[in-house]
Formats: structure tokens, sequence, C-alpha cells
């Protein structure tokens, strides 16, 4: 589920109807308040529900094409099946969003009520992965076997707290776990549990300041 404070609300994003000639998006895209706009929502008349978005780039080409600038937006319309819900998980969200600059964002009753961005998605995973929080980030090589988890936060555990780990696994079958923690790069505790881990045969691939990422 998102929360709301990651959705940019409908009253703060500029919309345009789906009878909205080409020609005034045009000139709405063009506007100095717009200058920096890709793409806008195409809202129906009662600007409650969504029909789908419209691209600066589109509209563009249909202007070189010498096409009918008295069409309706809709003409030129993308992204009209692509939209998640308030109620919506992480992963549906994730995948929903990767080729968009963002999303549209429907409530219960299926009306529009905001955009959730790429912008929004960096700071949603920023903050699970305790970026802003945590002095230094841990990545170490599992062995691949059942327990190696538990193992490790185990190890771990003795000397700092874990604020979050994260796995990732390329296409070889070289698990990585990367381990936030709460400690900072020069800190003993720090050279403890690697040599730990070292001496448990876990290979620690690299160690991340973060706090060059909060200065």
């Amino acid at each position: 589920m998102i929360h709301k404070s990651f959705i940019t609300p409908k009253s703060d994003i500029t919309t345009v109807t789906e009878n909205t000639t080409i020609a005034q998006v045009n000139e709405l895209f063009n506007s100095p308040e717009e200058a920096h706009t890709r793409t806008m929502p195409i809202l129906d008349e009662s600007g409650k529900l969504f029909r789908g978005n419209v691209y600066k780039q589109h509209v563009y080409e249909h202007i070189a094409k010498q096409g009918d600038m008295n069409l309706p937006v809709t003409a030129i319309m993308r992204n009209s099946t692509k939209f998640i819900y308030t109620t919506s998980q992480f992963y549906e969200v994730f995948f929903a969003i990767r080729d968009l600059p963002f999303i549209a964002v429907l409530d219960e009753n299926h009306y529009f009520t905001g955009i959730f961005t790429h912008d929004a998605l960096m700071d949603l995973l920023s903050q699970s992965w305790s970026v802003r929080t945590g002095g230094v980030a841990v990545s170490i090589a599992s062995h691949n076997t059942q327990g190696d988890l538990k193992l490790i936060s185990g190890i771990i555990a003795r000397y700092s707290n874990i604020e979050s780990v994260l796995s990732l696994q390329a296409v070889s079958e070289t698990v990585t776990l990367m381990f936030t923690l709460p400690i900072s790069v020069d800190s003993p505790q720090l050279q403890k549990l690697v040599k730990h881990l070292e001496k448990k045969r876990f290979q620690v691939t690299s160690i991340e300041d973060l706090q060059r990422f909060n200065a």
C-alpha cells in the first residue's frame, strides 16, 4: 500500500480533459509554467476518471506530420491502461512504473487521485534500505546454502543492529546479501564483524560509507 506522502495529489498536477484539443495541449506544453513538463494526465470531463497520458514528444510528432491540431488530445493518447491504486502493493507498483516517468494513482472508487513518480519510487527505496539513517552498507557473498542468512545475521548482530537487508542475485548462482548498519565505516565494531565473517569463510565484497549520501 502506498503511503499518501509518496503520491503527488491531483491538486498539484496540471491535467487536461479528453476534449482538450491538441492545439491547446501544445500551447500548454510551451507555456513558461510547463516548459519542463514531458507528459500530462488526461481526465474525463468530470475531472474524476483517468483516460491516459499525453506526451510532449507525440504532440511534436503530430505537428511534424501536419496532423489536424483541432483533434481531441485522445487522438494521441497513451498509457490508458497504465495505473495503480492507493491499495497497490510494492511489487505491483514497481513493475507498473518501470517504463514510465510517472503512473496514475486511482482510489477505491476508481477516481484519479494523483500520480506516483520515479522520484517518489527512489525515495521509497531509499527509505526501505535505510540509506538516510544507516552508517554503512556491507555486502557479503553468500554460500547460497540454506541457513546462510540466519548465520550471517547472527554474526553481524553481535556487533551491530541491522537496519535493513537486501538480497542481490545476478545471472550466476552467487547471492550477495547487503546489510545496512547504523555504525560508521571506521568503527571497531565493523572491523570485528568483518573478521568474524571471514573466519566463517564469508567474503565481504564491499563496504560502502552511506554518510556521503547524507551530507
